[in-house]
Protein backbone atom coordinates (compact mmCIF):
# COMPACT_ATOMS: atom_id res chain seq x y z
CA UNK A 1 0.00 0.00 0.00
CA UNK A 2 1.41 3.53 -0.95
CA UNK A 3 1.90 6.17 1.40
CA UNK A 4 -0.69 8.52 -0.70
CA UNK A 5 -3.83 5.42 -0.32
CA UNK A 6 -2.34 5.16 3.09
CA UNK A 7 -3.01 9.43 4.19
CA UNK A 8 -6.40 8.82 2.09
CA UNK A 9 -7.64 5.90 4.11
CA UNK A 10 -6.88 7.62 7.51
CA UNK A 11 -8.48 10.83 6.08
CA UNK A 12 -11.45 9.08 5.12
CA UNK A 13 -11.79 7.56 8.68
CA UNK A 14 -11.04 10.68 10.34
CA UNK A 15 -14.04 11.98 8.54
CA UNK A 16 -16.39 9.33 8.79
CA UNK A 17 -16.11 9.20 12.93
CA UNK A 18 -16.34 13.00 12.96
CA UNK A 19 -19.35 12.79 11.26
CA UNK A 20 -20.96 10.32 12.85
CA UNK A 21 -19.99 10.78 16.63
CA UNK A 22 -20.07 13.95 18.44
CA UNK A 23 -19.99 14.54 22.46
CA UNK A 24 -19.10 17.96 24.41
CA UNK A 25 -19.64 19.61 27.31
CA UNK A 26 -19.63 23.37 27.52
CA UNK A 27 -19.62 25.63 29.63
CA UNK A 28 -21.86 29.04 30.62
CA UNK A 29 -21.37 32.29 31.21
CA UNK A 30 -19.95 34.43 28.50
CA UNK A 31 -22.52 37.40 28.52
CA UNK A 32 -24.62 37.51 25.00
CA UNK A 33 -27.75 39.98 25.55
CA UNK A 34 -28.35 41.50 29.10
CA UNK A 35 -26.58 44.07 31.62
CA UNK A 36 -24.97 41.39 33.82
CA UNK A 37 -21.92 39.38 33.62
CA UNK A 38 -21.61 36.82 36.24
CA UNK A 39 -17.73 36.06 37.66
CA UNK A 40 -18.09 32.40 37.27
CA UNK A 41 -20.31 29.82 35.05
CA UNK A 42 -23.10 28.88 36.14
CA UNK A 43 -24.18 25.66 34.47
CA UNK A 44 -23.11 22.97 32.28
CA UNK A 45 -24.29 21.44 28.93
CA UNK A 46 -23.49 18.06 27.42
CA UNK A 47 -24.38 16.79 24.41
CA UNK A 48 -23.52 13.67 22.16
CA UNK A 49 -25.25 12.41 19.04
CA UNK A 50 -25.33 9.15 16.61
CA UNK A 51 -26.48 11.12 13.22
CA UNK A 52 -29.61 13.22 13.56
CA UNK A 53 -30.39 12.07 17.53
CA UNK A 54 -28.95 14.40 20.28
CA UNK A 55 -28.65 13.30 24.13
CA UNK A 56 -28.33 16.47 25.90
CA UNK A 57 -28.07 17.15 29.66
CA UNK A 58 -28.01 20.51 31.13
CA UNK A 59 -26.82 20.84 34.73
CA UNK A 60 -27.59 24.52 36.42
CA UNK A 61 -24.95 25.48 39.14
CA UNK A 62 -25.87 27.69 42.53
CA UNK A 63 -27.99 30.71 40.74
CA UNK A 64 -29.28 31.52 43.75
CA UNK A 65 -25.38 32.41 44.59
CA UNK A 66 -24.09 33.51 41.48
CA UNK A 67 -27.42 36.15 40.58
CA UNK A 68 -29.83 36.15 42.99
CA UNK A 69 -32.47 33.94 44.96
CA UNK A 70 -35.15 32.34 42.51
CA UNK A 71 -32.88 32.60 39.53
CA UNK A 72 -33.53 30.06 36.76
CA UNK A 73 -32.94 28.81 33.24
CA UNK A 74 -35.97 29.06 31.12
CA UNK A 75 -34.89 28.44 28.06
CA UNK A 76 -31.47 27.13 25.26
CA UNK A 77 -31.69 28.75 22.65
CA UNK A 78 -30.66 26.79 19.36
CA UNK A 79 -28.88 27.92 15.95
CA UNK A 80 -30.08 24.39 13.84
CA UNK A 81 -31.53 24.69 10.07
CA UNK A 82 -34.60 21.67 11.40
CA UNK A 83 -36.51 21.29 13.81
CA UNK A 84 -36.14 18.04 16.75
CA UNK A 85 -38.89 16.03 18.15
CA UNK A 86 -37.61 16.12 21.99
CA UNK A 87 -37.90 12.64 24.19
CA UNK A 88 -36.94 10.92 27.20
CA UNK A 89 -37.46 13.90 29.20
CA UNK A 90 -36.37 13.31 33.16
CA UNK A 91 -34.90 15.29 35.70
CA UNK A 92 -36.41 18.60 37.43
CA UNK A 93 -37.82 20.16 34.79
CA UNK A 94 -39.96 19.66 31.61
CA UNK A 95 -38.71 20.63 27.83
CA UNK A 96 -40.46 21.04 24.71
CA UNK A 97 -40.07 22.79 21.47
CA UNK A 98 -41.17 26.54 20.66
CA UNK A 99 -40.63 28.10 18.20
CA UNK A 100 -38.15 31.70 18.83
CA UNK A 101 -34.32 31.67 19.32
CA UNK A 102 -32.53 34.18 21.20
CA UNK A 103 -31.43 38.10 20.70
CA UNK A 104 -30.34 39.56 17.25
CA UNK A 105 -32.24 36.50 15.21
CA UNK A 106 -28.76 34.54 15.31
CA UNK A 107 -31.45 31.48 16.94
CA UNK A 108 -34.06 29.28 14.78
CA UNK A 109 -35.69 27.93 17.66
CA UNK A 110 -35.85 26.87 21.75
CA UNK A 111 -35.91 23.77 23.90
CA UNK A 112 -38.51 25.70 26.70
CA UNK A 113 -37.72 24.59 30.27
CA UNK A 114 -40.32 26.40 31.68
CA UNK A 115 -44.19 24.94 32.17
CA UNK A 116 -46.86 24.04 34.62
CA UNK A 117 -46.95 24.79 38.11
CA UNK A 118 -43.84 26.73 37.97
CA UNK A 119 -41.85 24.03 36.83
CA UNK A 120 -38.46 25.87 35.50
CA UNK A 121 -34.50 24.68 35.74
CA UNK A 122 -33.29 26.41 39.38
CA UNK A 123 -30.04 26.40 41.40
CA UNK A 124 -28.60 22.60 41.51
CA UNK A 125 -31.00 21.10 39.17
CA UNK A 126 -30.35 18.77 36.05
CA UNK A 127 -32.23 18.10 33.12
CA UNK A 128 -31.78 15.41 30.09
CA UNK A 129 -33.86 14.63 26.83
CA UNK A 130 -33.42 13.32 23.46
CA UNK A 131 -33.87 15.89 20.59
CA UNK A 132 -34.13 13.66 17.04
CA UNK A 133 -33.67 16.26 14.02
CA UNK A 134 -34.97 15.24 10.69
CA UNK A 135 -32.21 16.21 8.97
CA UNK A 136 -28.24 15.17 10.41
CA UNK A 137 -27.43 18.69 11.71
CA UNK A 138 -23.92 19.24 13.20
CA UNK A 139 -24.18 21.38 16.53
CA UNK A 140 -21.10 22.92 18.71
CA UNK A 141 -20.89 24.89 21.52
CA UNK A 142 -21.66 28.50 19.09
CA UNK A 143 -25.44 26.83 18.46
CA UNK A 144 -26.96 27.21 21.67
CA UNK A 145 -27.01 30.64 23.70
CA UNK A 146 -28.94 29.66 28.01
CA UNK A 147 -31.53 32.52 28.62
CA UNK A 148 -31.69 33.04 32.16
CA UNK A 149 -34.52 34.93 33.73
CA UNK A 150 -35.20 36.79 37.18
CA UNK A 151 -31.53 37.93 37.41
CA UNK A 152 -32.53 40.48 39.87
CA UNK A 153 -35.07 42.34 42.13
CA UNK A 154 -37.09 43.56 38.83
CA UNK A 155 -37.03 40.59 37.13
CA UNK A 156 -34.34 41.18 34.37
CA UNK A 157 -33.41 38.42 32.11
CA UNK A 158 -29.93 37.66 29.82
CA UNK A 159 -29.04 35.39 27.30
CA UNK A 160 -25.29 33.46 27.51
CA UNK A 161 -23.25 31.69 25.66
CA UNK A 162 -20.32 28.99 26.30
CA UNK A 163 -17.18 30.08 27.63
CA UNK A 164 -14.01 29.73 25.26
CA UNK A 165 -12.69 26.37 26.09
CA UNK A 166 -9.35 26.73 27.89
CA UNK A 167 -6.54 24.04 26.16
CA UNK A 168 -5.13 21.52 28.23
CA UNK A 169 -1.14 21.51 28.39
CA UNK A 170 -1.33 18.24 26.39
CA UNK A 171 -3.09 19.83 23.90
CA UNK A 172 0.13 22.67 23.13
CA UNK A 173 2.42 19.75 23.47
CA UNK A 174 0.55 17.68 20.94
CA UNK A 175 0.64 20.75 18.48
CA UNK A 176 4.37 21.28 18.98
CA UNK A 177 4.66 17.55 18.09
CA UNK A 178 2.27 17.94 14.86
CA UNK A 179 4.39 21.24 13.83
CA UNK A 180 7.55 19.65 14.17
CA UNK A 181 6.75 16.58 12.51
CA UNK A 182 5.55 19.01 9.72
CA UNK A 183 8.87 20.17 9.92
CA UNK A 184 10.66 17.72 9.41
CA UNK A 185 8.88 15.78 6.20
CA UNK A 186 9.27 19.41 4.67
CA UNK A 187 13.29 19.55 5.38
CA UNK A 188 13.34 16.04 4.42
CA UNK A 189 11.44 16.91 1.07
CA UNK A 190 13.91 20.01 0.46
CA UNK A 191 16.88 17.92 0.66
CA UNK A 192 15.58 14.63 -1.87
CA UNK A 193 15.18 17.16 -4.27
Amino acid sequence: MSLTSVKSFLATAALLLSASVNAATDTYGTLLSGTFQPAESFASLSYSNVGNVYDFTLTAFDLDAIFTEGAFIGAIAVDAAFEPVISNVTGDTVVSFANGGGPGGGFDFRFDLTGPQQARLTANESVSFTATFGEPVFLTASSFALHVQALDAEGNSAFYTANPPIPEPETYAMLLAGLGVVGFASRRRMGKK
